[in-house]
């Protein structure tokens, strides 16, 4: 068989999306680098439940996993599997493997120097913090203390960056040198997950009350499932602020 086909069931949408790179701020990256199953895939794996799931339309299918996600059956979702590779600052990754449902391998500053890359917020998305919420950040600051937070933010990412230089010239070990750097560092991870639990992740990341950069992430991530999954994308999205759907 030649290598470009295949007698598995794929996305259109999902298949062109493989490969493409989406930035993120000024270093972040998604790309989709592998899937499992299409739309149907869904409707396929419910039907095993009644022992039909042969001879159903398009149209069929997608009335199903609508009913599906309205009615919390939500198992059959389980059956798509998504990777991403993603590049994100430290601080946005902690706040991403809080969904632990998923698998991902990450870079190791153990094995390889940590790169010179390192968040800092645009100049008009330096935030003040919410006046009523203590974990949320409110309206941006004003434009002369932005410039001088951004320029602190910098001068020490760069300056926790030669520490860590100076440390590894001195001969320590990669892993403890890095105790240096700062949470605006860049990792990169390969994350895999169903379909089930990333409309999950949806449900929270893309919530206004999310932090800003990491619903960044998630809305670029979104865009991928929305082009990739239109039928599954067509049921989550009108109820997904603030939507937990259980697994049943």
């Amino acid at each position: 068989m030649d290598e470009r086909t295949t007698r598995r069931p794929v996305s259109a949408g999902a298949e062109a999306e493989l490969g493409k790179i989406y930035k993120v701020h000024e270093h972040g990256e998604v790309e989709l680098v592998d899937y499992l199953g299409d739309d149907r895939a869904v409707a396929r794996a419910a039907r095993t439940s009644y022992q039909k799931a042969d001879g159903k339309n398009e149209e069929a299918d997608r009335k199903l996993i609508l009913r599906l996600w309205r009615d919390r059956h939500t198992s059959p979702f389980e059956m798509i599997q998504v990777t991403f590779r993603i590049r994100l600052p430290i601080f946005v990754m902690r706040q991403h493997v809080r969904h632990r449902t998923a698998s991902l391998n990450e870079w190791s500053f153990r094995y390889t120097e940590c790169p010179e890359l390192f968040y800092v917020p645009a100049h008009d998305d330096v935030r003040g913090q919410h006046a009523a919420n203590k974990q949320m950040s409110g309206a941006a600051l004003a434009e002369d203390t932005a410039s001088r937070a951004r320029a602190l933010m910098d001068s020490q990412n760069h300056e926790a960056y030669r520490a860590y230089q100076q440390l590894l010239e001195l001969g320590v070990a990669r892993e403890q040198a890095r105790v240096v750097l700062p949470v605006s560092a860049y990792t990169q991870i390969v994350w895999n997950i169903d379909m089930r639990n990333l409309l999950h992740y949806f449900s929270l990341r893309l919530s206004p009350d999310a932090q800003k950069e990491i619903r960044d992430y998630a809305q670029v991530m979104a865009g991928v499932v929305q082009r990739g999954w239109p039928m599954i994308w067509e049921a989550f999205e009108p109820g997904y602020a603030g939507s937990t759907p259980p697994v049943v």
